[in-house]
C-alpha cells in the first residue's frame, strides 16, 4: 500500500467513523436523499392543492359578489342535512372567508390527511419491503434515522403545504375585500 492510497483511506475511515456515532448518525444525508427521490411525489400533491386555494376565492367571489347574493345559499346550506353531515354547519353571516375554510378548509384537511398517511406509508414500508432500510443502516446511520427521517419528509411537505396556503391568501387579500391576512394564516 502506498503513501497517497493509504492517506486516502484513513481519511475515509476518519469520515465513516466521525458521523457513525449517535442514533441519529447521518441523517442530514439520508433527508437529502429522500427529498430527492420523493420531490415530485411531494409536488404532486402540493400543487394541486395550492391550485385549489387559488381558485376559489376568486371563484365564489365572481359568483357570489355580495353578501346579499350569498344570504340565499347560506340559508339552503344551513337546511340541508348532507352538507351538515359532510361539512358541519356552514358559519354565519357567510363571508367569503368563512366559506372557503368551511369547504376548501375540508377539502385541505382530507387531502394532506391523505398526502401524509400515503408518503409515510411509502417512505417507511416500501423502503424496507425493497431491503433500503439495510443498505441505510450498513453506512453507518442511527438506529433512530430510518423511521425519523421520513417523519421530518412528511412534516416538511405538510409544513410546505401550509406555508403556499397563507401565501396564497394572503397575496388574495390584496384584491379580495372579504379575505384577511390573520384568517389566510389560520386556515393555513
Amino acid at each position: 500500500m502506498n503513501a497517497s492510497s493509504s492517506t486516502a483511506a484513513g481519511t475515509a475511515v476518519a469520515i465513516i467513523s466521525s458521523g457513525a456515532h449517535g442514533a441519529l448518525a447521518v441523517w442530514d444525508a439520508y433527508l437529502r436523499i429522500l427529498l430527492r427521490r420523493f420531490r415530485f411525489q411531494i409536488v404532486a400533491w402540493l400543487a394541486p392543492l395550492w391550485l385549489l386555494v387559488g381558485v376559489t376565492a376568486p371563484s365564489y367571489e365572481s359568483v357570489y359578489p355580495s353578501l346579499e347574493t350569498r344570504t340565499v345559499l347560506i340559508e339552503q346550506m344551513r337546511k340541508s342535512p348532507g352538507t351538515r353531515l359532510l361539512y358541519g354547519y356552514v358559519p354565519v353571516p357567510g363571508r367569503l372567508g368563512q366559506l372557503l375554510q368551511w369547504e376548501t378548509g375540508t377539502f385541505l384537511l382530507v387531502c394532506t390527511s391523505l398526502m401524509a398517511i400515503l408518503l409515510t406509508c411509502r417512505m417507511l414500508r416500501g423502503d424496507e419491503d425493497e431491503g433500503l432500510i439495510e443498505v441505510l443502516r450498513s453506512t453507518g446511520a442511527g438506529r433512530a434515522v430510518p423511521h425519523a427521517v421520513p417523519v421530518m419528509v412528511v412534516w416538511t411537505a405538510v409544513g410546505g403545504l401550509s406555508a403556499g396556503v397563507g401565501g396564497i391568501l394572503t397575496w388574495q387579500t390584496r384584491s379580495i375585500a372579504e379575505l384577511t391576512v390573520s384568517g389566510a394564516w389560520a386556515l393555513a
